[in-house]
């Protein structure tokens, strides 16, 4: 029987997070000599070495790449299981996951509507990747996930939830969709179905200047440096920053889908929760 800390996992993760164990002790505030002293427990328990240490450089061995998944599980379902036990005895908590793109375009009014339906529930929003949403969905530690593309899980529900209709914005005045050029080009996160459609118009794009994971960091960055990319029509026009158009530009569509599992209906209230994210998003 194994007597681990859940300390140690976090240590781990942080030290495959930044490469350095110096920082790795910054960020927990620890010393480095305990970073390094976790990080030698942890491998005799598992009786492996977890990282290659060269001259300011630090990797991964196999065992290492194994362990992340089950790290970052372990972690997952002890923090949801601390903050669960931590709540009220009437109250109830509910996990959302979505992609840090789509809780900034559509998904930021959501917890207040839930609030509004349900006083007592207590709710926590995560950033995730689709990938992500989709095996947290199967492993139980989300309730309802939201993604760009249509999830072919078997033990999870999908359905088609609300769209975002996405623009080519400049920030440069009066440009036709011929002048976007590939070193001033953002590439916001929409979901890989969006990539497939992007390579079919802008197929000379193959390395843009920037991949952000949220529309905002792109208008930041278009309104700071100037360039290009593609946003929700129904956001950039109420934006506090000047954002031009490109009209002959195609015009494109995100599909929204509602996630989550089949055992998702033995969830305390969860009608109530399922017509108030339908009714919040349509």
């Amino acid at each position: 029987m194994y007597n681990l800390d859940i300390s140690l996992l976090r240590t781990f993760l942080e030290v495959n997070k930044t490469r350095h164990f110096g920082k790795t002790a910054e960020n927990l505030y620890l010393t480095q000599s305990a970073v390094s002293a976790r990080i030698k427990q942890l491998e005799d328990i598992l009786g492996v070495p977890l990282f290659r240490r060269y001259r300011n450089n630090i990797q991964l061995t196999p065992q290492g790449e194994r362990l992340i998944h089950h790290a970052e599980q372990i972690l997952n379902a002890w923090t949801q299981a601390v903050q669960e036990v931590s709540l009220p005895e009437s109250s109830s908590q509910l996990v959302l996951g979505a992609p840090q793109s789509l809780w900034e375009a559509k998904l930021s009014i959501l917890p207040i509507r839930l609030f509004e339906a349900i006083s007592d529930i207590h709710t926590r929003t995560e950033s995730l990747d689709g990938k992500t949403i989709l095996r947290r969905l199967q492993e139980r530690t989300i309730d309802f996930g939201f993604v760009f593309d249509h999830s072919k899980v078997d033990e999870l529900i999908t359905e088609p939830l609300t769209t975002i209709d996405l623009r080519l914005y400049s920030s440069f005045p009066d440009k036709q969709f011929a002048d976007v050029i590939e070193h001033q080009y953002v590439m916001v996160d929409w979901g890989q179905s969006f990539s497939a459609l992007h390579a079919k118009h802008l197929p000379h794009i193959r390395s843009p200047k920037l991949h952000a994971s949220d529309w905002l960091m792109a208008v930041d960055y278009l309104n700071q440096i100037g360039g290009y990319a593609f946003l929700p029509t129904s956001l950039v026009d109420c934006n506090e920053y000047p954002l031009f158009a490109v009209n002959d530009a195609p015009s494109m569509q995100r599909d929204v889908y509602l996630c989550y599992h089949l055992s998702s209906e033995r969830l305390e209230n969860f009608e109530i929760i399922l017509n108030t994210i339908r009714d919040a998003l349509n």
